[in-house]
């Protein structure tokens, strides 16, 4: 993929990665989404893109449907939202930045100039909790300006992988409420990456050429990030996040995450928590690890996150003709 930056209204930067196949009548779908790449912490942009087979590309190529993945703010040279202000969140902040700056600029720039109709958002982990406030504010916009394409940018659908209502009862370094506040300035946190694959990746899943690329793809964390899950995240999200999405959604729950409960159980009471959504499809993912996309899973995966965005744009496109 090439990599882009992107001035934003605010004067913030937002950086990552594109892959732009042209419109092509003979392959291109009638309604073209941009998908849009949300990593999890400790990774970048290049989460969606490590290696000629772990990737994006293949899918968005074979479709003719543009991705672009970003970093997320805090993370590689995208701009931080700090200091966070006085009753707000890690989270809300992030999802806040995505719909009025982040998403607008991706679309003026990706979407609408590539002939695409809508956007769809596929999130890895922590990468959810800013795509699910973003949706929900779209929809909030949507209720007040009676308009399925409210605010700057389209919204047809949302992706999830790594991620739930369950985490596992061991704490570890990942999803600790216990690391220290800092809400002025960004601190980072550094995860030893052997220590840290071991959690993403459960033995027999994934290529060891992946594992070897652990320190290349390995990024500092901020710590909000992390405290924020359980203190602030956990709590709030169902009833005044969740709820409120109204965009078709899909998650997949791994069966052998080491971070969230991999069981169909979970993947009901993640599925519910979508209640205001048109669709809701999930599965678990037998097998599979936290991170999917990495795996042996990783096309499988790609080819139904692409097919899902591509019935999200088409279901956007005929109700608005």
């Amino acid at each position: 993929m090439e990599s882009f930056k992107l001035n934003l209204p605010n004067g913030a930067i937002v950086s990552g990665l594109h892959n732009i196949p042209p419109p092509s009548p003979s392959s291109s779908p009638k309604y073209r989404p941009l998908l849009v790449g949300l990593h999890g912490a400790s990774y970048s942009a290049l989460y969606f893109d490590v290696d000629d087979t772990r990737t994006a590309r293949l899918s968005s190529d074979g479709l003719g449907v543009p991705f672009v993945a970003i970093n997320r703010p805090c993370y590689e040279d995208s701009t931080p939202f700090y200091p966070i202000p006085d009753g707000s969140s890690f989270p809300e902040q992030f999802g806040l930045w995505l719909h009025k700056f982040i998403l607008p600029a991706l679309w003026a720039e990706y979407g609408s100039s590539q002939g695409c109709n809508s956007i769809v958002l596929d999130c890895h982990s922590l990468g959810a909790t800013g795509a699910i406030i973003a949706a929900a504010l779209h929809a909030q916009d949507q209720d007040q300006d009676q308009d399925r394409g409210a605010g700057a940018y389209p919204l047809a659908g949302l992706i999830v992988s790594g991620f739930g209502t369950q985490p596992v009862e061991a704490e570890d370094h990942l999803t600790s409420s216990d690391v220290a506040a800092d809400r002025t300035s960004l601190e980072l946190i550094e995860m030893p990456s052997a220590a840290k694959d071991a959690a993403m990746f459960a033995p027999g899943t994934v290529d060891e050429a992946v594992i070897a690329q652990g320190e290349r793809l390995n990024r500092p964390v901020p710590s909000e990030e992390i405290r924020s899950l359980r203190k602030v995240w956990l709590p709030r999200w169902r009833a005044e996040w969740g709820a409120r999405v109204r965009v078709p959604v899909m998650v997949a729950v791994a069966e052998r995450d080491a971070l969230w409960t991999g069981t169909e159980g979970h993947l009901r009471d993640f599925m519910g928590a979508f209640s205001g959504s048109e669709r809701v499809d999930g599965s678990l993912v037998r097998g599979a690890p936290h991170c999917i996309e990495l795996s042996w899973w990783s096309q499988g995966w790609y080819a139904r996150c692409f097919g899902f965005a591509i019935e999200c744009a088409a279901s956007f496109g005929v109700a608005g003709e």
